[in-house]
């Protein structure tokens, strides 16, 4: 039986593409990950079928939960990382604003939890999978220009690693090094 060749998205894309000799190999790689973490998010925790709804649904068992401290620091590194990137003391950044949160979005949790108005973990989980989603919504709907994900690493690294710990907290099946409670 032939095999298929093996296709190099990043490649033809250069090739192929304005802009496309501007995009880091590094956004590449942030941009495959972060799909590849997205499409198994979306696949064990949200029964591929992700919505706001459900993430305050599991937002809420989350919290109910034993977390380990090791896991609550990597999500409160989440939440720094995206409290520096979309806040200053006058207020919420352009980059804030390019989220495009959309009617059902509650944006209004995820500003007071990025504001340190609120701290349940129930809040804090919901506001890093909101924003997650706003990311992905944005990656997958809203591209302007290829070299725009030269700017976007930090955050997809930041996004991936992010829904890795979702998934562990999720105690799925699929997922072999689940927290003890």
């Amino acid at each position: 039986m032939a095999t298929t060749p093996a296709f190099d998205a990043a490649t033809w894309i250069a090739q192929n593409t304005y802009g496309g000799t501007l995009l880091t190999p590094e956004a590449t790689a942030a941009v495959a990950n972060f799909t590849m973490m997205w499409n198994l998010f979306e696949g064990i925790v949200c029964g591929n079928a992700a919505k706001v709804p459900q993430f305050e649904g599991l937002a809420a068992r989350l919290s109910e939960a034993a977390v380990p401290l090791d896991t609550m620091n990597s999500l409160d590194d989440c939440l720094a990382f995206w409290t520096l990137r979309y806040r200053t003391p006058e207020g919420f950044t352009d980059r804030f604003l390019g989220l495009y949160f959309r009617n059902n979005d509650r944006r209004e949790i995820v500003e007071e939890v990025l504001l340190g108005q609120r701290q349940s973990l129930s809040d804090k989980v919901l506001t890093l999978m909101i924003i997650v989603y706003r990311l992905r919504n944005n990656l997958f709907h809203g591209l302007k220009t290829l070299e725009m994900l030269n700017d976007q690493v930090d955050n997809l690294n930041t996004a991936s690693r992010c829904l890795g710990v979702l998934m562990t907290l999720s105690r799925s099946h699929l997922v072999t090094h689940s927290p003890r409670g």
